[in-house]
């Protein structure tokens, strides 16, 4: 099963750790790992459970309404109202509707597509997100993720992570390729991660989506550890670097110090 656990298996207390509850969001994430309908067979497979199990949870989440059953191919997939609990995280983050207004202003200022991320193990999230006029701006969706390694705001996070902490989770990470410009040797990653304090921004260009330089700053809590990070995504031929330095680099940076403050001052750390 590929789970994410919000603490190390070993701390769990099994007297309350429900197994069944496990295995039902088991098939759940099989759908977002293989974003694509899928027989019973194929979820099985994905989930990494026997068809007997996959069935009955099968059955019940359909039952539910979260899952629909295609009777001609046999194939099931998510149903709208998996939306729900995407949707309530959103309405009940209060980072999200606060923190807008400076991300709808540095979009202004530069004119490119401004992100807020969080790090969700071994990846990157986009939790919001104000778009770029312009059409070519890259497609990317709310709740869409990212290895860390091989983003700008995974770097800009894992820069002021502790050095254990930050070890623990690249030595958890796949470091396969987003495009052909990623860098996914682990000397390469801590040369770029160093790069975070040198520069005071990281910087990946191409490296997750060809054609794009992500230019990205920590939000961080008053311990001066990761909160989130902001990040403007833009097309790379329109910014070389002496001119992304100039006019992105200031607003990115400025964005993600008052980001830091109001994090601080709604109690959000």
């Amino acid at each position: 099963m590929s789970l994410l656990y919000t603490e190390s298996r070993d701390d769990i207390d099994q007297r309350l750790f429900l197994g069944t509850l496990e295995k039902g969001f088991a098939v759940l994430q099989a759908f977002c790992n293989n974003p694509r309908p899928m027989t019973m067979a194929q979820v099985a497979t994905a989930a990494g459970m026997n068809k007997s199990a996959v069935q009955r949870i099968l059955y019940t989440l359909r039952s539910m309404g979260l899952l629909i059953h295609d009777n001609r191919t046999k194939q099931y997939r998510l149903a709208p109202r998996t939306l729900d609990l995407g949707n309530a995280y959103l309405r009940g983050n209060p980072a999200v509707e606060s923190t807008f207004p400076f991300l709808l202003e540095a979009n202004k200022k530069v004119r490119e597509t401004v992100n807020l991320t969080e790090l969700v193990d071994t990846d990157i999230m986009y939790i919001s997100r104000v778009h770029s006029r312009d059409v070519l701006s890259s497609y990317v969706t709310i709740g869409q993720r990212f290895p860390a390694f091989a983003t700008a705001p995974g770097r800009a996070i894992l820069a002021h992570l502790p050095e254990d902490e930050r070890n623990a989770l690249l030595d958890r990470s796949e470091f396969t390729a987003l495009t052909p410009k990623t860098r996914t040797t682990r000397p390469e990653i801590d040369a770029a991660i160093a790069e975070v304090h040198e520069l005071g921004v990281a910087i990946a260009r191409e490296e997750t989506v060809l054609g794009d330089i992500s230019i990205a700053a920590a939000i961080l809590g008053p311990d001066g550890l990761p909160l989130a990070a902001i990040n403007v995504a833009a097309p790379a031929a329109r910014w070389p670097d002496a001119k992304m330095q100039a006019e992105i680099v200031p607003v990115v940076q400025d964005t993600a110090r008052r980001l830091s403050k109001i994090f601080v001052q709604q109690h959000w750390v």
